[in-house]
């Protein structure tokens, strides 16, 4: 089925796959159909194109211009806008520099959800290019004290990013990380889960006695907060390997996972501290 009726039919799934398959040719006509087609599916071709640009940026990024010109004229599509660019941008200085008057400018948006994306896409950009969001470190900050558990999930996962190369930058903020965590449901803890990595690995003493409740998630219901957790467990194993010893049982069980990138993931963290 070509693209035009896959699109017109809102069968995105199938339009990843093409874009997948199709490579830089889909992706130009994709931009082409941004320009000009409607709301929904306009969502829906960002919505892929900011999926696949975490894979492939280098097919994506040099679009940047075109994307912020439909987020102009349509205000409405600035959550999935955000997302997007967020993935297409960060490996890419000048490109994340582009985008970051928007994304600043959402940071203050009203709507909640607004915010969020913007957060995650800042913090896609501060892992990389920290010095280039510093001043946004305040307001990821506010947002842990947000009503919202999906805005402190957003804002500590922003923080999280960012502190995996600059943990000095977020490394003031554990008090208030711990506190989060303490009071976050499972489906909202995992950007805390990813900070905590990042700061245990540079400072491990900071995180020593909150290891149990780190492990603990291991045996989360939840997928992504297992997988946080796996990355944040194996990363401070890196440099500690003493403080995630009781981790091992669970890894080694979750290297067996159905699910292939909880294995590959947990396979990854036990090769990492060599156990």
């Amino acid at each position: 089925m070509k693209l035009e009726q896959l699109l017109k039919e809102k069968k995105f799934g199938e339009v990843a796959d093409a874009l997948y398959k199709g490579r830089q040719q889909t992706v130009e006509e994709l931009i082409r159909r941004l320009q000009d087609c409607d709301q929904e599916t306009q969502r829906g071709i960002l919505n892929v194109l900011g999926r696949y640009g975490f894979d492939h940026p280098e097919d994506v990024y040099a679009y940047t211009g075109s994307i912020m010109k439909v987020l102009d004229e349509n205000p409405g599509l600035k959550s999935e806008g955000a997302c997007a660019l967020g993935n297409l941008v960060f490996n890419y200085r000048d490109k994340s520099e582009e985008v970051l008057p928007l994304l600043k400018e959402m940071m203050q948006d009203d709507d909640v959800f607004i915010r969020q994306d913007a957060a995650y896409a800042i913090g896609n950009i501060g892992f990389n290019y920290p010095e280039l969001v510093r001043d946004q470190i305040a307001a990821l900050v506010e947002m842990l004290d947000s009503a919202s558990e999906d805005e402190r999930e957003a804002g500590a996962h922003a923080l999280g990013k960012i502190g995996v190369n600059s943990p000095e930058l977020i490394k003031d903020e554990f008090p208030k990380l711990v506190d989060v965590l303490r009071h976050a449901k499972e489906t909202s803890c995992g950007g805390v889960v990813f900070a905590f990595g990042a700061l245990g690995f540079n400072y491990p003493d900071m995180v020593r006695e909150h290891m149990p409740t780190l492990i603990g998630y291991l045996n989360s219901g939840d997928p992504a907060v297992v997988k946080n957790a796996i990355m944040a467990i194996g990363i401070i194993g890196m440099n500690s390997p003493e403080l995630i010893e009781d981790a091992l049982p669970y890894l080694k069980k979750l290297a067996a996972s159905k699910d292939r990138e909880i294995g590959l993931n947990a396979m990854v963290a036990m090769t990492r501290i060599k156990k």
